[in-house]
């Protein structure tokens, strides 16, 4: 296994590349994810099979399968679709509804490969469920029902007699199953041919009955986000009985699983895991797993597999795991604390922080993040390391650390504040700033030992500050003004610049993130600022310029854009995630590094090249790259190309996420056809992707799939 981490690309006039895919078209961005593995993507739902075999679904089309218990995940991802719901009957059968409009896809070889099938909707589906292999029920917006006798081939809608929107669908046979919605739970007993409206006095008009589940022909629950109430029958739906719910604050209930009648699990938004023993009478909150602090969007789904094992999914590619009914609970993947900013020394050594006083290290681009001791909670918010062994951080409550060894051990310094500090730079060794929250400017002369607090007087939430000198600098605001300096902090004056992140290429040329979007540029030192758009909707956090042409931008919902043009033009990229991303850098025009919420930490080796999916090929005739014979393949394939002059030629192999793999071919050849066994034994299942690259100009690039 090979990365490249120096190999420049150079794109061809169209500036694209290639590929054919079966699934339709769709962007894939080679930013790959190197924590967590195999995905930090939101997971909104769970289904186990057994105890062994599960799968799990989430954004940007990310289906992730455990076969021993969630042990080990493996990424299947199928388009860039959120895929809001996963049903599967056995081990290979099973189906995934997206927010396409009337997207429903089908796999039969266990999630290696899906066909999106026509349902015939046209709105975004939200819940599906195969009570036997034939018969299916899939739900979603303004009133949606639809069936499948066929095993998910053919859908038809059915009468559901009402226009609220249905979350979610439960069958216990192929003929009994009910539907929850906009103050609304519906039941059938005739396989949909009659949806009944059940006779609920919900509290709230605006409630959501957001999980239900149909336990045995007369037991039946259905939780109402919004009342704060547990619905049930014992007796088939003839009469329902609202059961209250403890909750915290403002947190909202997601998902319920019932392994029998009376042993449940519910999960809610700020991320408790609550279980009842006696039928949702009363709840007990989970105290193994319980968070520090509120956080919207935690847990979404739960599936009680039996009494003893259940499983829970949710943000940042989280999946936890209980073998004890739920006494105990414990993260098999993903679910890490948000990372707030990253700095690197050299190639190889970097360093993230982040909130809970996390700080991780790296000595190998990031192949692995080790984490050091912070000796504190505290968040932590901006690292800067002014030479290879002297660094600074700073976070909430007035937070300044240094290191002098490399960051292996850090030190609390005495910044004689309480503020929360929000961003650090260092000129050099000795001088810095700090600036934060409620107008924190902080300065030292002297490596931290002692600071002067100039905090501005306006009151400004600074979220970021660079200096190009010992004397000029700027200080952007989240609100209020900005301010510019020509005399190392002493004095600040006013100016308008930007919202999140700034940073300089150079004395005179700067750059700052704003709203919408938007990026600002200065070519004076900060005096004043033009405004460009990056082609991003969302809030750009942080941005970063390898040199005085090239910069990325990144931002919430996983925004990530390029320029190539001194910031004055910008190229969206494809989202690998929708995790808000809060600081790039990058330590040569190739090798960058994203970090953002839920421990996101991303990576690209090829300067963040762009993969643009599209059905018609369109290369260069002097040179060919043909389909791989045979695919799908299960142990070897012929892969064809041809040169019509003496080339360097590398052929690579990258997975789906966009990481390069494998080096085919790295040799000098002449004119000629060419030709290659390929062996995939130590290779895993899945869709791959493979480069032909000449003289390191990218040619063409196909799409392999390998069955086991």
């Amino acid at each position: 296994m090979t990365q490249s981490g120096k190999m420049k690309f150079k794109l061809i006039s169209l500036s694209i590349i290639i590929f054919m895919c079966a699934t339709g078209l769709y962007s894939q961005s080679n930013w790959f994810w190197q924590q967590p593995t195999p995905t930090g993507n939101f997971l909104w739902a769970v289904d186990f099979i057994n105890v062994n075999t599960g799968y799990a679904v989430g954004t940007v089309g990310t289906v992730i399968k455990t076969t021993n218990g969630g042990g080990n995940w493996e990424l299947k991802n199928t388009s860039d679709l959120l895929l809001r719901s996963t049903n599967f009957y056995d081990e290979n059968f099973g189906f995934a509804v997206t927010s396409g409009n009337g997207s429903i896809l089908r796999s039969t070889n266990g999630g290696t490969n899906w066909t999106e099938v026509f349902s015939g909707a046209t709105t975004t589906m939200w819940d599906i469920n195969f009570p036997t292999r034939n018969i299916g029920y899939a739900v979603g917006l303004a009133g949606l029902i639809l069936k499948s006798t066929d095993s998910g081939v053919y859908w038809f809608q059915q009468n559901s007699g009402t226009g609220s929107n249905l979350y979610n669908v439960d069958f216990i046979d192929s003929l009994n199953g009910v539907v929850g919605g906009n103050v609304i739970l519906s039941k059938t007993s005739n396989g949909g041919q009659n949806w009944i409206s059940q006779s609920i006095g919900f509290i709230n008009p605006f409630t959501q009955i957001s999980s239900v589940e149909f336990v045995d022909q007369n037991t039946i629950y259905g939780l109402a986000s919004g009342d704060n109430r547990m619905y049930k029958t014992t007796d088939g739906g003839n009469s329902w009985n609202g059961l209250p719910l403890p909750l915290t604050g403002n947190d909202i209930e997601r998902n319920i699983s019932f392994a029998d009648v009376n042993n449940g699990i519910m999960v809610t938004d700020f991320g408790y895991i609550e279980k009842t023993t006696d039928g949702a009478v009363t709840w007990i909150i989970d105290s193994s797993f319980k968070p520090r602090y509120p956080q919207i969007a935690v847990l979404r789904n739960v599936d009680y597999v039996d009494l003893n094992n259940a499983y829970v999914s949710g943000s940042g590619g989280r999946i936890i795991k209980t073998t004890n009914g739920g006494i105990n609970w414990n993260t098999t993947t993903g679910g890490r604390t948000n990372l707030t900013s990253n700095n690197f020394t050299n190639e190889n050594t970097g360093f993230t922080v982040g909130n809970d006083g996390t700080i991780l290290k790296t000595t190998n681009a990031g192949t692995n993040w080790i984490l050091r001791s912070s000796n504190t909670i505290q968040n932590l918010n901006s690292v800067h390391f002014p030479s290879s062994n002297t660094g600074y951080i700073c976070g909430d409550t007035g937070i300044i650390l240094k290191t002098i060894d490399a960051g292996e051990n850090w030190i609390a310094l005495n910044s004689n504040v309480i503020k929360n500090l929000k961003s650090v730079f260092f000129i050099d060794e000795n001088t810095g700033t700090c600036v934060g929250r409620e107008g924190a400017i902080l300065k030292t002369i002297n490596g931290g030992i002692n600071w002067n607090d100039i905090s501005s007087p306006l009151g400004s939430y600074f979220t970021s500050v660079f200096f190009v000198d010992l004397n000029t600098g700027v200080a952007v605001s989240e609100l209020g003004p900005d301010l510019r300096t020509i005399n190392g902090g002493i004095n600040w004056i006013s100016v308008v610049a930007g919202t999140f992140d700034v940073f300089f290429t150079d004395h005179s040329t700067g750059y700052s993130t704003a709203a919408s979007g938007n990026i600002t540029k200065t070519t004076n030192s900060g005096e004043s600022w033009l405004t460009y758009n990056t082609g991003q909707t969302d809030i750009i956090q942080a941005i970063y310029f390898i040199n005085s042409e090239s910069g990325f931008a990144v931002g919430r919902e996983g925004s990530v854009s390029k320029t190539t043009n001194g910031g004055i033009a910008w190229t969206t990229q494809a989202k690998i995630t929708n995790n808000f991303l809060n600081t790039v850098y990058f330590t040569n025009p190739n090798t960058g590094y994203i970090a953002g919420d839920f421990g996101t930490l991303l990576k690209t080796t090829n300067g963040g090249l762009v993969f643009i999916l599209a059905n018609n090929e369109i290369i260069p005739q002097d040179y060919s790259l043909n389909q791989n014979y045979p695919n799908p393949f299960n142990s070897s394939t012929v892969i064809k190309y041809k040169i019509n002059k003496t080339s360097e030629v590398n052929l690579k192999l990258y997975n789906i996420a966009g990481k390069e793999i494998s080096t085919l071919v790295n040799q000098v050849q002449t004119s000629g056809a060419y030709e290659i066994l390929f062996n995939s034994q130590e290779i895993t299942s899945g869709v791959y992707f493979y480069s032909l690259l000449l003289n390191n100009n990218l040619i063409d690039t196909k799409k392999l799939i390998i069955t086991k």
